[in-house]
Formats: structure tokens, C-alpha cells, sequence
């Protein structure tokens, strides 16, 4: 066992050396205070003092646990605990208990989350705005019933459907804002299931809209699909119990993940809830 492990450490102990020769020939500098010299098949290091490495196995396995623990640490520092989410595209990170998307220039920022679904599902969070709505342009989601999630930017989201509520008057009219659904068909391809403007947020809603409070405000999202029919609920978050009801064109496969994401626009979501009714 010892000879094996004495094995694996000059394997990599080697493989470090060419890795270090590499990095001084493409860049002609070393490492500020650790000079590590290659010469005649033996590695030295200097630090005020030099010590012979070869055949001097203990010194080897110093030598590289150290440098593993200098190319690893970076990584322990600068990683973050999304709470199970992952970042496909955009800016995101925890926010004290909020999964926060900072980026207002990111058209299609995305995180996921491994979540097998089927039969009657039910999910809760709320949004809140951070920034970026200033010149009337900008959006939010929902992708539900993901069967393979994208790992990068995409337009759509493997097959699954994405709940969306959009600003943008210039290219709607009317109050600008608006709840669509669209069916992706792969990362690619995603088309609306629904005329663009037949669910409009009525302009009455919006009159008292003040962008420099609207951060003080959590906007509840609810959701109830029915994967065996394709029937949807989405609650009014302004209307107590009140929701809108659509179809989604029969059946729906159940996915394994779900996906929150944002268009032009700084949000953050939270206080997440997801649940399977016994009823539609």
C-alpha cells in the first residue's frame, strides 16, 4: 500500500514539475517567494533555504499535497451554497435566504434546481425588483417540468413549459405588461402557446407603480399544474383568490427540474414552496 501511494505522489509530483516548467516558459515568471527550479531531473525550491527533493519520498508528498491545497483553496474561498439552485447564465447568488439575479444586461439569466414532478404540483415563491426596469423593458419566469436542464445561456429549456411576465410596450402596446406561457421544445426552441397579449396586466393596476419603491414589495407568484391534463392555475397576486385557468394542449410529461430567470432585469426570489394537492 505504501508503495503505491509513494507512486501516485511522484506521479503527480511529476506532473506538477512539467505543469510549473510550462508556466515559466509561457510567461518567464515564477511565484514571488517559492522559486521552483528544474534542473537535471531534480526539482528544488528555494525559500531562503533549498532542499533536494529527489528520492526523498516524505518531502515529495509535502511537496505536493501542498500544491494541491494552493490550486484548491481558491476553489473552497469563491464557491457559494445556492441552496440546490445552480446558475446556468447571469449573475446569481445568495442573498442572505434570497436567490438574487444582479445582472441588468443579462437576456437570458437562469438557475435550476433537480425537482422530479408528475401528476397535480404545486409551486410558491414571490419576486421582488432590484433594478433594471427603468426604460420599460425587462422580465421574469418560471420553467416547470424541465426534462433536461440548460447548463448555459438558452432561449428555451430542454422540453418544458415557462410561465413569464414580461415589460415591454413598445412591442405589445397597451400596459405593457403581460403573462404568457411558452412551450420549449429543446434549448433552442420555444414558441408561445397563446396569443402574446391575452393575458394583459389592466393599466389600472399599473398607474401607481413607483420603481423606487418597488423593491420594498414581494410580488407572490402561485402555480397548480395538473401534468395529467395540462390544466394550469395562476393566482392573482393582487386578487384574493381569484386566478386565471388555461390549458397547456393536453398531457404533459412530468420533468425533473425547475428553473427561475430573468430577462434585462435585476430580481430576486424566495420563501419557496412546492407541494402535490390531493385536487386540481
Amino acid at each position: 500500500m505504501k508503495k503505491k501511494l509513494d507512486m501516485l505522489y511522484d506521479s503527480i509530483y511529476h506532473k506538477i514539475r512539467i505543469l510549473n516548467l510550462m508556466t515559466v516558459i509561457l510567461t518567464g515568471r515564477r511565484h514571488r517567494n517559492l522559486a521552483i527550479q528544474l534542473r537535471s531531473g531534480e526539482c528544488d525550491i528555494k525559500e531562503n533555504k533549498i532542499y533536494s527533493l529527489r528520492g526523498n519520498s516524505g518531502m515529495k508528498r509535502l511537496f505536493v499535497l501542498l500544491c494541491l491545497l494552493f490550486l484548491l483553496l481558491p476553489a473552497f474561498l469563491f464557491s457559494q451554497d445556492m441552496g440546490g439552485w445552480t446558475a446556468a447564465y447571469g449573475d446569481w447568488k445568495m442573498v442572505g435566504d434570497r436567490l438574487v439575479q444582479s445582472s441588468t444586461k443579462a437576456g437570458m439569466a437562469q438557475a435550476y434546481m433537480r425537482l422530479p414532478q408528475s401528476g397535480i404540483m404545486e409551486y410558491q415563491f414571490d419576486v421582488k425588483y432590484v433594478d433594471g426596469g427603468a426604460d420599460m423593458f425587462g422580465a421574469f419566469g418560471f420553467h416547470i417540468g424541465i426534462d433536461s436542464a440548460a447548463g448555459g445561456k438558452s432561449w428555451g429549456n430542454g422540453k418544458s413549459f415557462l410561465l413569464w411576465l414580461t415589460l415591454d410596450p413598445k412591442v405589445y402596446g397597451g400596459s405593457g405588461v403581460y403573462g404568457q406561457a411558452y412551450y420549449s421544445k429543446a434549448h433552442s426552441i420555444m414558441d408561445l402557446v397563446h396569443g402574446a397579449t391575452d393575458y394583459q396586466l389592466p393599466m389600472d393596476r399599473l398607474k401607481d407603480i413607483n420603481l423606487d419603491r418597488m423593491a420594498m414589495y414581494a410580488l407572490p407568484v402561485r402555480v397548480r399544474i395538473n401534468y395529467n391534463t395540462g390544466d394550469v392555475k395562476v393566482w392573482d397576486p393582487a386578487i384574493p383568490k381569484y386566478y386565471y385557468r388555461f390549458n397547456l394542449g393536453g398531457p404533459v410529461r412530468g420533468g425533473n427540474y425547475i428553473s427561475v430567470r430573468s430577462n434585462s432585469l435585476a430580481v430576486s426570489f424566495g420563501n419557496f414552496s412546492i407541494s402535490r394537492p390531493s385536487s386540481f
